[in-house]
């Protein structure tokens, strides 16, 4: 009786070799490329079979990423180096794409800002809130969280912002948070920090210049929109005008 050949025989090879042939991932499914990332931690089995079970698990290989090292565990076949290999790509793909947008220290418009902060809240599942200290030309002088959950003006702790500013010996701000549902329009709420904390700067003789909504690949500016210039406690005449440039500015209508 002939004996059957192993198909698994060598499919690591294979799919290896075709990925240096092609010279890149275009083609190929999330849990193909889920399957070959678990090679580095499963040195043998079926890791086909595991990727297809997280993204069932998990609902998408961007869940699987997300997902927490205890939740992680709980699927059957993923151990500890598996988990820890899974939950290292958000933190490195963030790294490397803080390299690549990087600004060079300073912002002088609102794409150099809105990159800016995209870095920043890359792979983030929660909301957050952040505070970009800088001179009225722009230099960054200091990058910090201030506060977590739904953005209001107790969440963004007032404290905590006039004390950066003043410590870094900031005259304008941006601030920024993210929306993870993916909408990035902006709630009353958002609203009325805004206006709050443009009022708190202006007490300390500093100004707010935007406030950011990030929301994956999509963002908004209330510096960008007319509807919302109002919120903010300076003539634009007056303080860092070039932010502003619409030549330089894709705002969100």
């Amino acid at each position: 009786m002939e004996k059957k050949t192993n198909p698994h025989v060598g499919h690591r090879q294979r799919m290896r070799e075709k990925v240096l042939k092609d010279n890149n991932l275009k083609a190929y499914s999330d849990h193909n490329i889920l399957e070959m990332l678990l090679f580095y931690a499963i040195p043998r089995g079926d890791t086909n079979e595991l990727a297809h079970r997280l993204i069932d698990t998990f609902g998408s290989v961007s869940a699987v990423f997300d997902a927490d090292i205890s939740q992680l565990t709980q699927v059957s076949g993923v151990g500890e180096s598996t988990a820890v290999l899974l939950k290292l790509i958000p933190s490195v793909m963030q790294r490397y794409y803080e390299s690549k947008m990087s600004c060079p220290g300073r912002i002088t418009c609102i794409n150099d800002a809105v990159n800016y902060f995209k870095t920043k809240f890359f792979g983030e599942n929660t909301e957050s809130i952040y505070l970009l200290c800088m001179n009225n030309d722009g230099k960054i002088l200091k990058f910090s969280r201030i506060g977590s959950g739904n953005v209001d003006f107790t969440s963004a702790d007032p404290r905590s912002i006039m004390q950066e500013m003043l410590l870094s010996k900031a005259t304008t701000a941006i601030i920024a948070h993210n929306h993870p549902s993916g909408i990035c329009a902006p709630s009353t709420a958002d609203v009325n920090a805004t206006q709050q904390i443009s009022k708190l700067m202006a007490s300390i003789n500093t100004t707010l210049i935007d406030h950011i909504i990030i929301a994956g690949n999509d963002y908004f500016s209330f510096a960008s929109n007319e509807k919302f210039r109002a919120c903010f406690s300076y003539d634009s005449s007056d303080v860092f005008t070039g932010y502003r440039n619409k030549e330089k500015t894709e705002a969100v209508k």
